[in-house]
């Protein structure tokens, strides 16, 4: 029977980082005589074809959304396109909400699509990132193994495939020798935010065991078959619990980065003696935190009444890259030729160096 229970967190270190992000400033565009180029009919045949590719890639369907507020990893890269492009922000750290969309079939061969936006207003911008600089966390149990083997929720996992409006995702185990769990599971089973683990409910009459070596072959019953092998470094402790007992086996139940419900041989388990705490050998759970960040002579905040197109460049004829929403707020910088640049008020993101969130001066909220 599957129990439903813990689950295990990551600690990242939020620091307090006060830096001046000055105003950009203006870029100048040199005309230049026009060069010939000669390129070969099979560089072009080349290009088309990898152009095709790009564009014919498969992400996952349009209700696949993955949502949460979360911090991205300092110099983790936006761009405005699915492949090269140009950067249009880069973050900084802090928490950042988030929707991930757009999901390549295979996450690590392309980017997916990212607003900065989840729910609440914010200073949205969108464009695209690698999936592997955002943190996914499982909302529910998905199974490895069906009735037996589950990654738990509230787990971070990584993405290795998409197909429509499911994600199959990876595990790596924690305290084992490189062993990775990978299950499949609808796009509502994650999220960018890691929820709250519940913690293992125990029966009074459970007995505590923990495996003699570091290697263990888990049943689907009493002498049956072989349906997982947990592989552990040596020295590493884990514990399961049982209230049962057959034939020579042990009906175990366990519930970490993994859920466990199986057998496994009674010689190959060490019982915990009488009166001796299970939870001591329980890790203990962590949370994830961002940056705090600040800004030196900290310019203006004001909130936006209505949204407002963001643009990278100082330019109308610039497709805008996101808005502002209606309620967000944000930090009003300097005002260059009729264009204010602003940045939101989290400070989770700033525009690359030779670019900008910028926003006609006539529709800057006072």
């Amino acid at each position: 029977m599957r129990s439903d229970v813990l689950g295990l967190g990551l600690l990242a270190l939020g620091g307090v980082l006060c830096a001046g992000l000055p105003g950009t400033p203006a870029v100048s565009e040199a005309k230049a005589e026009p060069a010939q180029v000669v390129v070969s009919a099979a560089q072009v045949t080349g290009a088309a074809a990898q152009a095709t590719a790009t564009v014919g890639q498969a992400v996952s369907g349009p209700a696949c959304k993955l949502k949460g507020t979360a911090p991205v990893p300092k110099g983790a890269r936006l761009h405005d396109a699915p492949s090269g492009g140009r950067t249009v922000a880069s973050f900084t750290g802090a928490l950042v909400p988030m929707t991930l969309s757009a999901i390549p079939a295979d996450p690590a061969a392309g980017r997916a699509r990212l607003s900065t936006s989840d729910s609440s207003p914010a200073l949205r911008i969108d464009g695209y990132i690698a999936p592997s600089d955002v943190a996914v966390f499982t909302t529910r149990d998905i199974p490895v193994i069906a009735g037996h083997v589950w990654i738990s929720s509230a787990q971070k996992v990584k993405l290795v495939a998409a197909t429509g409006d499911s994600l199959r995702a990876e595990l790596s185990i924690s305290g084992s020798e490189r062993q990775t769990a990978k299950a499949s599971a609808p796009c509502d089973a994650f999220a960018l935010q890691r929820g709250v683990p519940t913690k293992m409910e125990i029966p009074g009459s459970a007995r505590g065991y923990l495996m003699k070596t570091s290697t263990i072959e888990l049943f689907d019953r009493p002498d049956g078959d072989v349906i997982f092998t947990l592989r552990m470094l040596e020295g590493t402790a884990q514990l399961f619990w049982s209230t049962e007992a057959k034939s020579g086996f042990v009906h175990l139940m366990s519930r970490g980065d993994l859920t466990i419900d199986a057998w496994a041989r009674l010689k190959d388990l060490e019982p915990l003696k009488k009166g001796e705490m299970m939870d001591q050998y329980i890790p203990p759970t962590t949370a994830v935190a961002g940056a705090q960040l600040a800004l030196d002579k900290a310019p203006p905040i004001v909130k936006a009444t209505r949204a407002i197109p963001v643009r990278a460049r100082r330019d109308e004829k610039e497709k805008p890259i996101g808005e502002i929403e209606a309620g967000a707020e944000i930090y009003l910088l300097e005002t260059v030729a009729g264009w204010t640049n602003v940045l939101p008020k989290a400070l989770g993101m700033t525009p690359p160096d030779e670019g900008g969130f910028w926003i006609p001066a006539t529709e800057t909220p006072k």
